[in-house]
């Protein structure tokens, strides 16, 4: 019989478990008031594993993503210590932007004037 979630979508869940709080730590160190994890997205050979996060308080996304780079082989080390995977997915970070357009339209519907 077979499993109800295929092991890369497994994987995925737990990856979004282990990085939630040394994400979140980064985040205030780096000086960003909340930094999440929205999303983890793994192959499905387990070598590459997409972490999208969403910053709120956000003023530079670009020297975000850029310390998120360099903390990749910090985050990569606990997810291999904690996991216990034979090889270890490499990490890439994005950045969700949904949270920023979703109160953009907010704003803008509420601009609107009524006819």
């Amino acid at each position: 019989m077979p499993r109800e979630f295929p092991r890369h979508v497994r994987v995925a869940e737990n990856i979004r478990r282990v990085l939630a709080e040394p994400v979140a730590r980064a985040g205030r160190d780096a000086g960003v008031s909340m930094l999440t994890i929205t999303s983890v997205d793994v192959a499905p050979d387990l070598t590459q594993a997409k972490v999208a996060v969403s910053a709120f308080g956000l003023e530079d996304s670009r020297a975000l993503m850029a310390w998120l780079r360099d903390q990749r082989p910090v985050m990569r080390q606990t997810v291999a210590r904690e996991l216990r995977l034979k090889k270890s997915p490499t990490i890439a970070f994005v950045l969700d932007d949904t949270i920023a357009k979703a109160a953009r339209i907010g704003e803008l519907l509420m601009e609107r004037k009524p006819d």
